[in-house]
């Protein structure tokens, strides 16, 4: 049976469909839904429930282990889709014409999906109407719509459709006339995640919580004072800035507000605030590392640094007797290479979550080599991260990076890394609290890379939602490839509050090539995006990978305003570099705590953060670089909460670029 959806005026207008988010339904006797939680068999399926599919795609539906409550839920995966939709749908019943009804489910879905119904008549005509849009959850969900039944209907059946590739998971289905309320509504629950009980915090911490569906808002407080504002939308957080609070314990709280005050939960966690610093002091004022200009000896090696390497190479390291300045330096070359890489590195010293912190050292090399940061995490583990691009210099160059600490980190290590066949010869190291110049006021600006076709269908809603600019640094050369935007809807951005830039037309190692090919990679991207959407686009720039050398950032200066990299770091009023803005990569890993964050500290320096989008697909093939659509709404939250600004890219460096004078 083919089943599609009618949306015409006299079935729509008998349909009075209101979301009641996160609240139980309210409804006069039983459910009328036969099985309603699938726990019944029926043979090898659940009883009283029908699989139906239509359309060209490859959908697969599963009696699953597990729910929201009992042992078994309805599920279907969408591998493929060009056409229809696919659903679990219950068997029907009786019901009254021209009555309210209400009908929930609760769900898990990493796409769009939507709860229908189809009535059916005396005559046996059939009717298919929607009821609701479920946004995507990655944690169970209830979604209740009161409606009426149109004058016809003497039979109806519920179901929630999957009508594009991802997944979806429903259980406890609830069809009732509507009236009174349900008997057995869900307690009201709320949870504190962050911090644990127990823990010792330091810095800027961040405070969540996650509670159940029929909860509208959370207010944290630190021993009885508020944190700000109540919360009304999950993710819930906070921001609490320890060092305001006297080192010892204090208690955390999360109380949670339903629509009746006595259903209201609280729950509460025990920290210990320690802002001591145990780092023993530099050795240079206001400089971490300690010997940072080489200079002191051990033997044959520097005092407080080691060299390593990894993986297959083979690697000299050499402490010179000559440097950028003083009389000594540290050299690694690499004479065969096929893997891996090999750097000097200085001790790990204490560092501040939440602090930012300014990176520099001086270098001459053959090849182009990396800053990457090493950070020790409070459970003993250790996370890797790239700060900036070190090229090829046969002078002494300087370069540089920011680096906030992330949640949870205790130490970090800097260094430079080479990692091909080439030599680095490094001295003069610094690290040390970075206090920036601050532009007039704080700015962000989201950044979308590549052109994934899940940019458009994913997030593209999101941003209209939450009315964000954006800039989209688009491909050329993918226009006719599946998992990329059509030349139409790359067109179609503008009318969405987004500017349209280069990503070049190949997206290769720009570095690798010659100077020829560089140039046509940028000035082809360009030509094509002017040529397809007019003169006024593509005025700014990204690398792929966000590599760049000399001669990268040469020919980026002949064609745009700018180039965006994915080096690391905040853009301020003494750092701003329009032809390297800093950046702070999302990462499958990358929470909206972690972005909450982020906007906390550009808000406090008053600087210019720009965020580094991919795939928006919870479902990505390479979900490295990917983000949820969940974790992308919850990011577009705080920025909306947190009140900071957003840009597009050529909006802020209009803002930004008077202010560097």
């Amino acid at each position: 049976m083919r089943l599609s959806r009618l949306l015409i005026g006299t079935v729509l207008a008998a349909v009075v469909a209101s979301l009641l988010p996160g609240v139980t339904a309210f409804a006069v006797g039983a459910n009328l839904i036969g099985n309603p939680s699938a726990e019944t068999a029926s043979g090898s399926g659940p009883a009283s429930w029908t699989f139906d599919k239509w359309g060209t795609n490859q959908a697969t539906p599963s009696w699953k282990a597990g729910g929201k409550d009992g042992q078994k839920s309805l599920a279907v995966t969408m591998t493929s889709r060009t056409s229809g939709d696919a659903k679990w749908m219950s068997a029907p019943v009786t019901v009254k014409p021209g009555t309210k009804y209400v009908v929930s489910d609760w769900y898990i879905g990493d796409v769009l999906t939507t709860l229908e119904i189809l009535y059916t008549n005396a005559a046996g005509k059939q009717t298919f109407v929607w009821l609701a849009d479920a946004p995507v959850s990655a944690a169970w969900k209830q979604l209740s719509v009161e409606f009426t039944t149109p004058a016809d209907a003497v039979k109806a059946s519920v179901y929630h459709v999957l009508a594009r590739k991802g997944s979806l998971q429903t259980d406890l289905y609830f069809l009732a006339e509507s009236g009174a309320a349900d008997p057995t509504p869900t307690p009201a629950s709320v949870q504190l995640t962050a911090p644990a009980d127990g823990a010792t915090v330091t810095g800027t911490q961040q405070v969540a919580a996650t509670a159940s569906s029929d909860v509208l808002g959370v207010k944290f407080a630190v021993d009885g004072t508020d944190l700000g504002a109540e919360d009304s939308t999950a993710p819930f957080t906070a921001s609490w800035d320890t060092k305001k609070a006297a080192n010892g314990a204090h208690t955390v709280t999360a109380t949670a507000r339903t629509a009746s005050s006595g259903a209201a939960a609280t729950s509460k966690v025990t920290v210990t605030v320690n802002n001591t610093t145990t780092t023993p002091p530099p050795t240079t004022p206001g400089n971490l590392i300690a010997n940072p200009s080489v200079e002191t000896a051990n033997g044959t090696a520097p005092s407080g640094w080691s060299s390593s390497t990894w993986g297959t190479n083979t690697t000299a390291f050499s402490y010179l007797s000559t440097g950028h300045t003083g009389s000594r330096s540290v050299k690694t070359q690499i004479t065969k290479y096929t893997s891996g890489d090999s750097k000097w590195s200085p001790a790990a010293v204490t560092v501040t979550p939440g602090q930012t912190y300014q990176y520099s050292n001086w270098y001459q090399s053959n090849a182009d080599s990396e800053i990457d940061v090493e950070v020790t995490m409070a459970d003993g583990s250790q996370q890797y991260a790239y700060l900036a691009a070190a090229p090829a210099s046969a002078a002494w160059a300087k370069v540089g990076a920011q680096y906030t600490v992330p949640a949870g980190a205790t130490k970090i290590t800097v260094f430079q890394v080479l990692a091909k066949v080439g030599w680095v010869t490094a001295d003069d190291f610094s690290l040390g609290e970075y206090t920036p110049a601050q532009l007039n006021r704080a700015l962000i600006s989201l950044t979308f890379d590549d052109g994934w076709k899940s940019q458009y269908t994913a997030g593209v809603p999101l941003l209209d939602k939450y009315q964000t600019p954006s800039t989209f640094y688009l491909l050329t050369s993918t226009i006719t490839y599946p998992d990329y935007m059509t030349q139409a809807e790359m067109g179609d951005l503008v009318n969405h509050r987004a500017e349209i830039a280069s990503h070049t037309v190949t997206h290769p190692h720009l570095p690798t090539l010659t100077a020829v090919q560089v140039d046509s990679e940028l000035k082809d991207s360009q030509a094509s995006l002017r040529s397809w959407y007019g003169a006024g686009v593509a005025k700014n720039f990204a690398t792929p990978y966000g590599e760049y050398n000399a001669t990268v950032l040469a020919k980026s200066k002949l064609y745009y305003r700018s180039h965006r990299s994915t080096d690391e770091g905040y853009n301020t009023k003494d750092s701003t570099d329009v032809y390297n803005i800093k950046v702070q990569n999302i990462l499958d890993t990358t929470t909206p705590a972690q972005v909450g964050l982020w906007i906390d500290q550009a808000l406090r320096d008053r600087s210019w953060l720009v965020l580094v989008y991919h795939e928006v697909d919870a479902t990505a093939e390479d979900p490295t670089y990917a983000v949820s659509p969940a974790n992308l709404e919850a990011e577009l939250k705080l920025i909306q909460q947190k009140a900071i600004t957003a840009k597009t890219v050529d909006q802020a460096l209009d803002e930004v670029v008077p202010q560097l004078a």
